[in-house]
């Protein structure tokens, strides 16, 4: 079985650790020490990297519900994911589809995002001034 780090590792493919530690806005520091299972990420950047990769916390973190350890009076509730609404960061989900729709690897967009708002930041103070 697995470990999360080398999910991670194998989940990341042609991204480079520089690049899915801006997708996740994380440094690439940390990246690295998760991927070679000296740290784990908290539930929040769990969250992002399974939103990012299309994947389950649960497979990410090797989670399997175990029925013979479940106490019999206990009613067993059974969740379907249509009942969650689903939650994703829209400015993290422009900035992933901008980037596919011109060809670009979301970090660039990102940056490039990051940018027009300091400039935009810039220009308002110069004109309140």
């Amino acid at each position: 079985m697995k470990t999360l780090g080398e999910k991670i590792k194998l989940l990341r493919n042609k991204l480079t650790q520089e690049e899915l530690a801006a997708l996740l806005r994380v440094d690439r520091s940390t990246l690295a020490s998760w991927e070679v299972n000296r740290r784990e990420p908290d539930i929040a950047t769990l969250c992002r990297i399974a939103t990012f990769f299309q994947v389950s916390v649960d497979w990410l973190v090797n989670h399997k519900i175990e029925k013979e350890t479940l106490p019999l009076r206990v009613p067993q509730i059974h969740e379907a994911a249509s009942e969650y609404q689903s939650y994703i960061d829209q400015n993290w989900y422009k900035v992933i589809t901008t980037a596919q729709a011109y060809g670009f690897e979301p970090s660039v967009v990102l940056q490039l995002l990051e940018l027009n708002a300091k400039i935009a930041l810039s220009l308002k103070n110069s004109n309140q001034k």
